[in-house]
């Protein structure tokens, strides 16, 4: 029995580490290995249709990509659908994939648009057949040309968005073995092909699967769903299913710190193989319409399965949407000021790092009690010493553990950033999705006195790179005046983008002739410190411990006495639900309170292979010169202050980027 399959139903290691093998020798594996035929599809290829790139989680547009030359049909001719794909046409047309395929001179990846004229083999070749009702003998499996095992249904509803992740290392040494289709709380999850429901999952406390699905069908391949939220009524373990029914709802049960849905293929019930060529062959994240139902079957999965307290595992933020009715009152309470302190540590792992999946309870009390009963905090929440790409979530121990992240951290990177907390009756509690060493530092806490947050736009107080970048113990001082703040100011959100040094450092910011904030940097091109730093009358000052380029952009100054009323993490926008953020302008809708001005948000980036910038700011006025954030490399969070008057944002960016905002605090 093989390691994944010793595991029992609360609790399958289904990311084990281990090799990718091909099904055993007596199942026959059907692949193209000729090299006559690869000569003829490449010709075809040349002289036909286009092969066109897909691209994962969105439908190229006819309009930009029609190919200029079509196969001339000697047969029938069908016209593509909006939704369709090659085996769905070739199932429409009772004709096998290899055979429409064929006639195209195309490949399962080839990509087709609607309103474009396909070819339908002359002699077709059905594929019709009843509905097993056991398993049967495994017989061939086909695998085409580029590691497509050919389904009859994309998996999940859309909107949806995913990317190629297999082979990523997870917590424990572990691999991934499939794809994460990305999209939000309670979309229908659809049997991919004809089978049986042979396994069924259930969450319990320490499974990483959560609830979930085992299908199998009459060759013996198997796939793998899991994290569902809830089961379609009526299914059980030797269910039949068709391609297409809903068998359940998308969740983020087990390990899961987003709501999507894991899937794997399993070629003849072996090893699994990476299934993001076939989906992606059957790409449906743009088709919200649900399939045609098989009769007597519910539509809408009704047995749901509450999810077991395990923590997140996942580095990908939540993608579920905020609602008015979820966030609380706007109007000011007693407490949405900001008094600031001398920093407290509150938790320093220190060596002793929390381990994948703890929560960490820590009490808000302060020297001698003085922070004892405070509502909210604001806190520096810095992660060391990863070995892995993590997050970490921060909440009221008590209430409900947040589906946003609160940090995304990278090894080899700085790893910070400072945001407002609601307090529980015992502090805040912490959880991690990777083995971290945590720092928390509480800064300010909510009062009736003390300071409010004033937005403004984006203003670039330092950009080394256009003289000479900060050398090695060489301080500089950026005043008030170049800030953009009033002298009076006691802080300021800013970004601080670390950009090529020189060998691994640390840097330091604060108020000139304070205490500053130091934190270590690594080696990597481009980081980013996102927060709030104290500042005084002389400005903000900064120094490093080796050469570096620095970039300092300030979107906000703690003064005044307009409030801040501190909120649980909430998820008001992803771009991977719809199109990514381009360097055309694009106005985001949040949904927030009436009357909402201000917000403290936290921008997460996705970033592209090269170097660019982000940029957001109030549709009302212009684009500001200054960027928020670097969109280069794995996903990067930065606090901002926002003026949000009007109820949305703008963004754009300089490459093509993904994008979640999420909100801490508003006023």
């Amino acid at each position: 029995m093989r390691a994944a399959e010793r595991a029992d139903t609360s609790s399958r290691a289904h990311w084990s580490t281990r090799s990718v093998k091909m099904p055993t020798t007596t199942r026959t594996t059907v692949i193209a290995r000729s090299r006559a035929r690869a000569l003829v599809l490449s010709a075809g290829l040349v002289a036909g249709l286009v092969a066109l790139p897909c691209v994962v989680g969105r439908r190229v547009e006819a309009s930009t990509s029609v190919p200029a030359a079509a196969v001339v049909c000697p047969g029938p001719t069908y016209t593509v659908l909006s939704g369709d794909y090659w085996i769905r046409i070739a199932t429409k047309n009772g004709v096998t994939l290899a055979a429409v395929l064929a006639a195209n001179h195309a490949v399962a990846t080839t990509v087709i648009h609607p309103g474009q004229i396909v070819c339908l083999p002359a002699s077709a070749v059905t594929t019709t057949a009843a509905v097993p009702t056991t398993v049967n003998a495994p017989g061939p499996v086909v695998i085409l040309p580029g590691g497509v095992l050919p389904i009859k249904q994309f998996p999940v509803q859309g909107l949806c968005w995913f990317s190629d992740s297999w082979g990523a290392p997870r917590s424990g040494g572990r691999r991934h073995e499939g794809v994460d289709l990305i999209t939000k709380m309670g979309q229908k999850i659809y049997a991919v092909d004809d089978g049986v429901l042979t396994k069924r999952y259930i969450d319990a406390p320490g499974s990483l699967s959560g609830n979930g699905w085992r299908l199998t069908r009459a060759d013996g391949t198997y796939f793998f769903y899991a994290h569902l939220s809830a089961f379609a009524d009526g299914l059980m373990v030797g269910s039949p299913v068709v391609a297409g029914q809903i068998i359940g709802l998308v969740g983020m049960t087990g390990a899961a710190g987003t709501p999507h849905l894991h899937f794997e293929v399993h070629p003849g019930g072996g090893a699994p193989i990476n299934p993001t060529p076939t989906v992606t062959a059957v790409n449906g994240c743009k088709i919200t319409a649900i399939p045609a139902q098989p009769a007597a079957v519910a539509p809408v999965p009704t047995t749901t399965v509450a999810p077991a307290t395990t923590i997140p595992a996942t580095t990908i933020p939540a993608t579920t949407t905020t609602t008015v009715a979820s966030l609380p009152p706007l109007a000011p309470t007693a407490n949405s000021r900001w008094t600031f302190i001398a920093p407290q540590t509150v938790l320093d792992t220190n060596g002793a790092p929390m381990t994948a999946g703890a929560v960490r309870t820590v009490a808000i009390t302060g020297a001698r009690g003085s922070l004892a009963g405070v509502p909210a905090v604001l806190v520096r929440l810095v992660a060391r010493s990863s070995m892995m790409s993590g997050h970490l979530k921060l909440y009221a121990c008590g209430a409900a553990v947040p589906e946003a992240s609160a940090l995304n951290y990278v090894p080899d990177r700085v790893n910070a950033t400072v945001l407002p907390v609601p307090t529980g009756p015992a502090g805040v509690c912490v959880a991690a999705s990777s083995s971290v060493d945590v720092r928390i530092e509480v800064l300010a806490y909510a009062s009736s006195t003390g300071v409010g947050l004033q937005p403004m736009d984006s203003n670039r107080a330092l950009d080394t790179r256009l003289a000479t970048p900060l050398a090695a113990g060489a301080p500089i001082t950026l005043p008030t005046t170049r800030l953009g703040v009033p002298a009076s100011a006691t802080a300021v959100t800013v970004s601080v983008t670390l950009l090529t040094p020189t060998a691994p450092g640390s840097i330091s910011v604060g108020p000139c002739g304070g205490t500053p904030w130091t934190l270590a940097y690594g080696s990597a091109p481009s980081q980013m410190i996102g927060g709030v730093v104290r500042v005084n009358g002389a400005g903000l000052c900064l120094s490093s411990t080796t050469t570096v380029h620095v970039v300092v952009d300030v979107t906000g100054v703690w003064v005044g006495a307009q409030p801040l009323v501190a909120l649980p993490a909430m998820r008001l926008f992803d771009s991977r639900l719809s199109e990514a953020i381009s360097s055309t302008d694009r106005r985001v809708p949040l949904t927030l309170p009436a009357g909402t001005t201000r917000a403290q948000l936290s921008i997460v980036v996705i970033g592209s292979p090269s170097s660019g910038a982000v940029y957001a700011w109030n549709c009302n006025r212009p684009r500001p010169v200054a960027s928020v954030a670097s969109s280069i490399g794995p996903p990067t969070s930065v606090t901002v202050t926002m003026d949000v008057t009007g109820g949305a944002i703008c963004l754009a960016s300089s490459r093509n980027v993904q994008v979640v905002i999420d909100v801490f605090a508003v006023g």
